[in-house]
């Protein structure tokens, strides 16, 4: 096995062993959970102290990654408004700065790898081009050698 190959074997097996990354925060400030609430003869609309977990369920979001992104979360409510889960869906949708750069730069290392993987395929091609080149000038110095001889030996005789 060549040390080209083994580096790209413990490559490989450095892969296998990293840690996940945490995805990163979506870009802006984190939404506000919205609630109603009855007062009087109508129905009132304002801002809550969180989200409940079914919103964040809905929203494809577990509690953890939320807390960690800022989000507020109101464990007593137990209620699930569409608009909440819409709100947090369309928060995450919208990729930080930071994420559109690491995909940026995820595409180019993928590029980087293809041609490099192009490239080690021509470098073979290339090689074997010049081992039968090189065997070929080998054959050719061979017969001019054995001429020369020939002649050597013709004069040497007369």
């Amino acid at each position: 096995m060549s040390s080209r190959q083994k580096k790209i074997k413990r490559e490989k097996q450095q892969e296998h062993k990293a840690p996940k990354e945490k995805p990163l925060r979506p870009a802006g400030k984190a939404p506000e959970a919205m609630v109603t609430s009855r007062h009087g003869t109508g129905v009132v609309t304002r801002t809550g102290k969180g989200f409940s977990m079914g919103e964040l369920a809905g929203a494809g979001l577990s509690s953890g990654l939320a807390s960690a992104w800022g989000v507020r979360l109101d464990p007593r409510r137990r209620s699930m408004i569409d608009t909440n889960v819409a709100s947090l869906k369309s928060w995450g949708a919208h990729p930080s700065p930071a994420r559109k750069a690491e995909s940026r730069a995820k595409k180019a290392e993928e590029e980087i790898e293809k041609v490099g993987k192009e490239v080690e395929k021509e470098a073979v091609r290339v090689e074997k081009k010049a081992e039968k080149v090189e065997g070929e000038i080998k054959k050719e110095a061979a017969k001019a050698k054995e001429a020369v001889r020939r002649k050597a030996k013709k004069k040497a005789e007369s």
